[in-house]
């Protein structure tokens, strides 16, 4: 069994709550960078006919007092934070969602430490009400086997809530015995699929997930492949995607305030390599290279910026990081003058070859010299973790495997191996 809870519009429901005035406003969150677009808009709003990925320009035509909140993911997270320590002291299975406002819980076992069901998530609202009046009332809460059923339950909540303003958050349990007619009702977008799969199924006469049951296996794997086949085992309630814990994560975190805010993007850059340098200096990233990294900055006049890159190789050469950084950075500046500069390196991996294995800093400085050259030549990282291998080895013989005729029927024609020199 899973939970699921789901504030619908989170990030502007959290601007209405810090910026009481904008009760009554029609609001909308627009995406950063140059040509801005609508990321989010409040339900207010989208009665006028914004809509997300509507240029910002052409919203405002559609709603002359439409309200821009400008983007501050640093506030966001931390309110989503605060929520996840709540959550981790009533279950210890939590996991997030790419979406702030749904996250899921694991509540198997729950029953003998807060009763049944109903007497949960009394307790939990409880709980949410002690952080956040709003939390507690706004929550749509979903409780249902697997995470697809338990987002499904906590829509249907919320889509119950917002045909009657007042009503207050609602929640709603599906039993084991009852999932496969509740979700027969259901429409076909709650389904995790991409979005032209769902236009498709419409053209085709297919609304609700109902209809899908009943369409033959090999009609949707020829048309949609493996997702038609996902696609069928979640519309019958079959696949129970668990929920899968999360360690809580121990990031290490740096910053650098500034006397003056800086605007000029040479100083961000080099504020930047300052910062990567002392992180890569922290003693728990000693032995490990770096894969995920965050960005984010207070701006000047209130307000702040992030950017979150995942790497596809993980290294711990700054100059990598840092030019790495540099180009995301060109896609996504920041729109005020910087006061606080952060770093967040969030994801490691394991001594890279670049980096983690001779690095001074790693603890291998007696055999750097040696490993660099080979003649006056520089080696590259491949042959230098070969020569280094051997060495460990006490000077055995290794081998490189070829691929020559995968397709073979000879053995000995498929793969070759040849020495590394």
């Amino acid at each position: 069994m899973a939970l699921c809870l789901w504030w619908p519009g989170f990030e502007l429901e959290l601007e209405r709550v810090r910026t009481p005035s904008l009760a009554d406003q029609p609001l909308a969150l627009p995406t950063a960078g140059d040509r801005r677009r609508i990321e989010m808009g409040c339900a207010l709003a989208a009665s006028f006919g914004v809509e997300p990925g509507m240029i910002v320009s052409q919203a405002i035509a559609l709603c002359p007092s439409l309200v821009l909140c400008e983007p501050d993911p640093d506030f966001h997270d931390a309110a989503r934070d605060r929520i996840l320590e709540i959550l981790r002291l009533w279950s210890p299975v939590v996991e997030r969602s790419a979406d702030r406002g749904r996250l899921f819980v694991g509540v198997d076992g729950l029953e003998r430490l807060y009763g049944p069901p109903g007497r949960q998530l009394a307790g939990l609202r409880a709980r949410l009400r002690e952080l956040s009046p709003w939390l507690a009332s706004s929550a749509c809460i979903g409780y249902a086997p697997g995470k697809f059923a338990a987002w499904v339950a906590a829509r249907s909540a919320g889509s119950g809530r917002a045909a009657s303003s007042a009503r207050p958050a609602a929640t709603v349990c599906v039993a084991p015995a009852d999932l496969a007619a509740f979700l027969a009702s259901q429409p076909i977008e709650v389904l995790p699929v991409s979005p032209r799969m769902v236009k498709r199924l419409r053209r085709l006469g297919v609304g609700r997930l109902g209809r899908l049951v009943r369409m033959p296996e090999q009609a949707l794997v020829s048309q949609f492949g493996a997702d038609g086949r996902r696609a069928l085992a979640w519309a019958r309630g079959e696949r129970i995607d668990r929920v899968l814990p999360e360690a809580p994560a121990r990031p290490i975190r740096v910053a650098l305030d500034f006397p003056s805010p800086i605007g000029q993007l040479e100083l961000l850059h080099a504020a930047l390599d300052r910062l990567i340098h002392r992180a890569l200096d922290h003693p728990r990233r000693r032995g490990k290279s770096v894969r995920g990294l965050r960005v984010s900055a207070s701006l000047e006049d209130g307000g702040s910026w992030s950017i979150r890159a995942i790497a596809r190789e993980p290294t711990s050469e700054p100059e990598r990081l840092g030019a790495f950084l540099r180009s995301r950075i060109a896609l996504d500046q920041p729109r005020r003058a910087v006061e606080t500069l952060r770093l967040e390196l969030f994801c490691f991996g394991p001594a890279s070859a670049q980096a983690g294995l001779f690095d001074p800093r790693e603890g291998a400085p007696h055999v750097l010299g040696s490993l660099e050259t080979r003649n006056g030549e520089l080696l590259s990282p491949f042959r230098r973790a070969a020569r280094l291998l051997r060495l460990r080895l006490g000077g055995a013989a290794l081998y490189r495997v070829l691929e020559l005729e995968p397709e073979s029927r000879l053995p000995e024609r498929r793969h070759a191996l040849m020495e590394l020199a």
